[in-house]
């Protein structure tokens, strides 16, 4: 588990992160013209081992190409007792490959960086993953964005001079607001 003062920074930067990235969104907001396309503030889910994984994020909707963000923080049980603390920044890179009225089917990758802790043991690593998705607006609403994907992952850990490779099927669920 994170100490007091480990973990008082870790919120203070998670804080400084939410702030920064919604100060960006509304500032491009004000400046979004059709060329630049759709960009959004939201929440995305990552689903892994039973666990669900909360993330801020800031979408650049794909038109044909786009993007997000995620930053995201967490406290998963062990299955020895414990906790096990988690950090996850990631970036994704979509293009679209069909575009209905209210739907998107995009294709992409994720880069991100992982950082685990428990009792004291720290590791951290780089996860890379090729994913496809389905981003639907609701008629009526289109500022509102609901988005699946479907990831394989592929973290790379570094644990005190070991490395560790985690591959899975990764599920991720979120929903943006548009500016």
């Amino acid at each position: 588990m994170m100490g007091t003062n480990k973990e008082s920074k870790m919120k203070k930067v998670l804080c400084v992160a939410m702030a920064a990235f919604m100060a960006a969104a509304v500032v491009q907001a004000e400046e979004t013209t059709e060329e630049i396309g759709d960009i959004g503030v939201g929440y995305q889910g990552f689903f892994i081992g039973g666990d669900l994984i909360n993330n801020l994020a800031i979408r650049f909707a794909p038109k044909p190409y786009g993007g997000q963000i995620e930053i995201g923080q967490v406290s998963l049980d062990a299955d020895g007792g414990g906790d096990i603390d988690l950090f996850m920044l990631k970036g994704k890179g979509y293009y679209k490959l069909i575009e209905r009225e209210n739907s998107d089917f995009y294709v992409g990758a994720s880069l991100g960086y992982i950082m685990l802790e428990q009792s004291g043991n720290e590791v951290d690593g780089f996860s890379i993953a090729p994913l496809m998705g389905v981003e639907y607006k609701l008629q009526g609403l289109p500022e509102l964005g609901l988005n699946f994907e479907v990831s394989y992952e592929i973290a790379d850990l570094d644990a005190e001079g070991t490395d560790v490779t985690l591959n899975g099927i990764g599920v991720c669920a979120g929903m943006s607001y548009y500016f």
